[in-house]
């Protein structure tokens, strides 16, 4: 399975990185001077390259998306671990969503053209930025402690 799959990627690789050379490459035979006079060769040219990074995309999130479930079905106790963190960090979301207030007025608002619900959303973020770096600060010096007394 391990060979199969490392025979995909290389496949899918070398596709994407041949196709998106191509567009390089013509990129490069046009030059600057034709692609700034012709907005249609540049496009079609732009809109391949596109194409690509789309595709690449789509296959990323893709195997982002199966790996994980097929590592939980092949080793279920792991599963359960990484779920409990899963859980954990929705829960903290949603504590710094309940922390986090628009502390703006509405003129402020209206000069940054964002709305009450963008401010808090963005200081939920940051709260929840700040709920991980302490807790990866814990963990190392957990790490460091820990390894102390072994």
């Amino acid at each position: 399975m391990d060979k199969t799959l490392n025979r995909i990627f290389s496949i899918v690789s070398i596709i994407l990185i041949v196709a998106a050379t191509a567009y390089q490459v013509a990129v490069l035979y046009q030059g600057d001077s034709a692609m700034e006079a012709n907005t249609d060769t540049s496009n079609s040219i732009l809109d391949g390259f596109f194409y690509v990074s789309y595709i690449a995309l789509g296959i990323a999130v893709l195997f982002a998306i199966l790996f994980p479930v097929f590592q939980m079905i092949s080793n279920p106790k792991g599963a359960l671990t990484t779920l409990v963190v899963v859980g954990i960090a929705i829960v903290l979301w949603f504590i710094a969503l309940g922390l986090a207030d628009n502390t703006f007025t509405d003129r402020q608002l209206e000069t940054m053209e964002i709305t009450a619900r963008t401010s808090e959303l963005v200081g939920a973020g940051l709260i929840y930025t700040y709920f991980v770096f302490g807790l990866a600060i814990l963990a190392i010096i957990y790490a460091s402690i820990s390894s102390i007394f072994k």
